[in-house]
């Protein structure tokens, strides 16, 4: 079943296109990657499905349309999204952060204490929960972001640059997370990444994004070694 269709999605700033004619779809339950050099459109588009900048053409969550909703709609309809830089409460702490994300998403099933609890066992920030997110260094800033996103029970998590800064041993962390947060949560991940050493661990299909463009999608196994592909990843 798919869970997120964009139709011909086209953002422009002035007359230039960040995101042109765009379609694709992501299947429920798989890890979705999207990849292509700086500027290709990859950011802008996870804003436009969170509902940062308005777009022409449509985009469809469980077979409903979201254009046009604003950001906390999109976010109580069951998608959230991390940033490339973490973006926290800085002067509370990790708990609070995350209990800001589970008092903002949708209804919740579960108690919200022990939801928060199960989230912070899940990504690992047990014994950081009273520690002020200022203080707390950029891995586990990210993983309380990545929590605080969680909290608020998203079935789509958007997932832009979640590698950048870490280290070998974090970024190893991070794909075995995603993995742990797809098949024990059921949660469908897009996410954006330049490693691609990650891309091809952690995602069932990849897409190319090219000057605003689709320029090709499949297994990420096959995508990386196609000439075309190289070409454009490294400015060839």
């Amino acid at each position: 079943m798919k869970i997120l269709q964009a139709e011909k999605v086209t953002k422009l700033f002035g007359e230039l296109a960040a995101v042109s004619n765009l379609d694709f779809e992501v299947e429920s339950g798989e890890i979705f990657g999207i990849a292509g050099p700086n500027g290709a459109g990859k950011t802008t588009l996870f804003n436009l499905i969170s509902g940062v900048y308005p777009y022409t053409g449509d985009i469809i969550f469980e077979g409903k349309s979201i254009h046009g909703l604003r950001p906390f709609q999109i976010c109580h309809r069951g998608i959230a999204r991390t940033f490339q830089i973490p973006v926290l409460f800085s002067s509370i702490s990790v708990y609070d952060n995350i209990r800001m994300g589970a008092h903002f998403g949708a209804p919740k099933e579960k108690n919200e204490k022990e939801l928060i609890k199960e989230i912070i066992d899940l990504v690992g920030l047990r014994g950081q929960e009273e520690t002020i997110a200022a203080n707390v260094d950029l891995f586990d800033k990210r993983l309380t972001m990545l929590a605080a996103a969680l909290a608020t029970k998203p079935r789509l998590l958007l997932v832009d640059e979640p590698t950048g800064g870490l280290s070998p041993k974090e970024v190893r962390a991070s794909v075995e997370l995603f993995h742990k947060i797809n098949q024990e949560l059921g949660v469908t991940i897009i996410i954006i990444e330049h490693l691609m050493k990650v891309m091809v661990e952690v995602c069932d299909r990849l897409m190319i994004l090219n000057n605003g463009e689709k320029f090709c999608i499949g297994s990420p196994q096959k995508v990386i070694q196609t000439r075309e592909v190289i070409d454009i990843y490294l400015g060839g």
